[in-house]
């Protein structure tokens, strides 16, 4: 699967020996560009850092998507991926002109964290990065580099039925759970 941007997005870190470049390829991640992109659950609900600091998905009119363009998530993509046909990215927004990343947590839950991107991660798995894997045009699966089996998803939230919530749930891979569908654009 590859993500074509137009020349003038396309940025590259330079390397000053092909040996760097080869020992960097072989384990981790490095940096291959950002996307900016609105993140929807499979029933075109929009994913959002709220008011609390915290991710829900929700309803937003056309109005409202044009009016707060700052509730795109950024899409911070990775050159190598140690999986077959997936690449690894981390999903991020700005909060008081401070990234916040959306994050696995030891619970194998998704939070909201503060916190720098690095160019290069040097593991293979990291709290940050999910595999990005795609369905259909537009469609994708983003399972956690740090718990393998375990997808973004949305359900229901108990407290407020007009909202979902995003987790991260195991899915065998060959399993159909549209919950975690995410749809970019």
């Amino acid at each position: 699967m590859a993500i074509l941007l137009p020349f003038s997005m396309q940025q590259r870190q330079p390397f000053t020996s092909k040996t760097a470049m080869k020992s960097w390829t072989k384990m981790g991640f490095l940096y291959k560009s950002d996307l900016q992109k609105w993140i929807k659950s499979k029933d075109n609900k929009f994913l959002i850092l709220n008011e609390s600091a915290e991710f829900q998905c929700q309803n937003l009119s056309i109005q409202e998507q044009e009016y707060y363009p700052e509730n795109k998530f950024h899409v911070w993509v990775y050159k190598n991926s140690d999986k077959m046909g997936k690449m690894g990215v981390i999903l991020y927004t700005f909060k008081d002109q401070k990234k916040v990343v959306l994050c696995c947590s030891d619970k194998r839950e998704i939070h909201p964290v503060e916190m720098d991107i690095s160019h290069h991660i040097p593991e293979k798995a990291d709290k940050a990065v999910f595999y990005l894997e795609r369905i259909t045009e537009g469609c994708y699966l983003l399972e956690s580099s740090l718990y393998p089996s375990r997808f973004l998803a949305f359900e229901p939230d108990p407290n407020n039925q007009t909202l979902n919530k995003v987790i991260l749930r195991h899915k065998a891979h060959d399993d159909v759970d549209e919950t975690c569908y995410v749809t970019m654009s």
